[in-house]
């Protein structure tokens, strides 16, 4: 084991009288800010060495911060006090303890295992000849090696001044280099919120760093939009240190009284203020918006730090105006995208308005989906204009999900109705479609007080169609040319006659997936009102009640009969099993209006007979 050290004489560690200028901490202030210690881990196996050294360095203080030593006896406990204390600045170390090289071992330990190149060691032994000077210093990554002997108070104080300040000095540097780290990866997507945060939090943390490793900083939003949501209170919205871990939350919640009065000073007289222990600066550019700057500076300032601080803000307030007008331009287009939905010119392949011209088209296959509010006329009769519209909005806003959800955008509204379009598959819109109907249902059982329960009609159709840009230089819009956008209109209007929530075209049912044609049932071919060609309907009743679903499905056989009946124009034979139907199923709407078609066709036939037999 070591020998004890040497009795001391009158410059050594008891009785040395020498006072360094770092011992006195700076004068009090109007607020102090509570600073963390250096700490400082004493290991060695000898009691007297530990008293000895908390009495030289008794009540010393390096940039305002006090020291706070713990001790350790053995290599082992060490260990365990560096795990538990990871910010320790320096180490004053033994080398023989336990073992004859217990310190040294102790040293490759923290560089090598613990991976810790910032804190400081000194190595400090009885015996240098078990461990000689130019061979540790070479083989051990140590700081300085010193005897006992040789180590008076003075000495003492001044080698661990030297030591805190080198670790000082690296733990600015990684703090700037954390800092750069984040200024960097928020570059990337400087003008989203979380991207900002990031970038205000890696220049404080460079900024905290240029005056004391630990040192915090907050940046705060005290009033306005600076992120299109108005705050009440000053907020939190970046911060390193103690306040890292302070963002989104209240000033007030974070913050003592007396420093809240200082930052309503500052921003009040929009000016900085400094305080000995700290500096507030207000960056306000107009009355919506405003935001400050705390950190703690722990004394005196440079003045090229000064400098710094201003530029800092100067700039960050330059950065907050940008980001404002960038929101504002994001809260410009999304308005524009309420009217012209960017899914919508995403068909054309291009969603970049600032690109879109008029005769801009493409040809493809899409689904239209036209819907439309039954006995809108008789339930507006009723209600007072502004009722009506407030109405139409509410059931807009109720329905017009589902259409978004099935991979539709609505193309325009129609007064009571809609059109929709769906690029993807025919599919999409029967899905859309039956959604349509189950929201438009709740809706209308949800309103118990309007005179008329409103009922949806939707009709869908797909084919090839022109999607394109129409109009003149003061005014575009987006649209689907072709026949089948009339033929899907058509078809919905064919809801009204046959009594029926929803009708699809046979192009549309032929591309279904099997299973779904269960639930769908032939309804004939039908001559469109201003159309020179049949078009055949299909009604999809998967969105019924149970009870009518299982009807209908029970009558998708004798229906089909009836129907080829009526495609060979045997009108009496389609009216006889049309009748059978109707006994079985007389609340099945549809029956009534095929042999209402069916008495037509009768009718004219009579009727042409007579012609060509007066």
């Amino acid at each position: 084991m070591e020998t004890s050290i040497a009795a001391p004489g009158p410059d050594d560690l008891l009785f040395a009288p020498e006072e360094p200028q770092a011992q006195r901490q700076p004068a009090g202030a109007e607020h102090t800010v509570a600073v963390n210690p250096w700490r400082i881990l004493i290991v060695d196996d000898e009691p007297e060495v530990h008293a000895i050294t908390r009495l030289a360095l008794a009540d010393l203080h390096l940039d305002g911060r006090p020291l706070q030593l713990t001790g350790a006896a053995d290599a082992a406990s060490a260990r365990e006090l560096l795990l538990r204390h990871p910010d320790t600045a320096l180490i004053l170390l033994d080398v023989v303890m336990e073992r004859e090289h217990a310190g040294l071992e102790l040293a490759r330990w923290i560089r090598e295992e613990r991976g810790d190149r910032a804190i400081r060691i000194v190595l400090r032994t009885g015996q240098p000849g078990l461990a000689p000077e130019p061979r540790v210093m070479l083989d051990y990554d140590i700081n300085d090696y010193r005897a006992k002997t040789e180590l008076t108070a003075q000495r003492l104080v001044t080698t661990v001044i030297g030591a805190l300040r080198s670790y000082r000095d690296i733990a600015i540097i990684d703090a700037q280099k954390a800092g750069l780290r984040r200024v960097i990866e928020a570059t990337a997507s400087l003008f989203e919120r979380r991207s900002l945060e990031q970038l205000l939090s890696g220049l404080l943390t460079q900024l905290a760093g240029l005056f004391g490793p630990d040192q915090s900083a907050i940046f705060i939003q005290a009033c306005g939009p600076l992120f299109g949501v108005d705050h009440g209170d000053p907020v939190i919205i970046a911060g390193t240190g103690e306040y890292s871990g302070a963002v989104g939350r209240a000033a007030r919640d974070c913050l003592d009284a007396e420093l809240l009065h200082d930052l309503e000073l500052a921003i009040v007289r929009e000016r900085p203020l400094h305080r000995p222990a700290y500096s507030l600066y207000a960056i306000c550019r107009d009355d919506r918006s405003c935001a400050a700057l705390y950190i703690e500076t722990g004394g005196n300032r440079a003045a090229w730090e000064q400098d710094l601080l201003d530029l800092f803000c100067r700039n960050a307030a330059v950065a907050l105006d940008n980001l404002r007008l960038h929101q504002r331009q994001r809260d410009l287009l999304a308005a524009f995208e309420r009217f012209v939905p960017a899914r919508l010119l995403g068909l054309l392949g291009d969603a970049d308005v600032s690109r879109v011209r008029v005769g801009d088209h493409i040809q493809r296959e899409v689904t239209v989906l036209f819907a439309d509010l039954q006995r809108f006329t008789a339930l507006a009769e009723r209600l007072s204009p502004e009722a009506t519209f407030g109405f139409l909005n509410d059931f807009y806003a109720a329905i017009i999900p589902a259409i978004a959800e099935h991979g539709g955008v609505v193309d325009k509204y129609l007064g009571d109705g809609l059109m929709a379009l769906f690029p993807r598959a025919p599919q999409d819109a029967v899905a859309a479609a039956l959604d349509l109907l189950e929201r438009s249902r709740a809706f209308a059982a949800a309103r118990p007080d309007l005179p008329l329960a409103p009922r949806l009609g939707v009709g869908v159709h797909t084919g090839p169609m022109i999607l394109g840009v129409l109009g003149g230089a003061d005014r575009l819009e987006f649209t689907a040319v072709s026949d089948s956008v009339n033929v899907a209109a058509r078809v919905e209007r064919l809801t009204r006659v046959f009594g029926v929530d929803l009708l699809i075209s046979r192009e549309v049912h032929d591309r279904l997936a099997p299973e779904h044609h269960q639930h769908a049932r032939q309804l004939g071919q039908v001559e469109l009102r201003g159309k020179g060609r049949l078009v055949e309907i299909f009604e999809v009743f998967a969105g019924d009640p149970a009870s009518t679903r299982d009807d209908k499905a029970a009558t998708k056989r004798p229906l089909a009969e009836v129907i080829q009946q009526m495609q060979l124009q045997r009108w009496p034979s389609a009216r006889r099993g049309l009748a059978e139907l109707r006994r079985r199923h007389p609340d099945d709407p549809v029956f009534g209006a095929l042999d209402r078609h069916c008495e037509r066709q009768l009718h004219l036939e009579a009727a042409a007979h007579d012609r060509s037999h007066p």
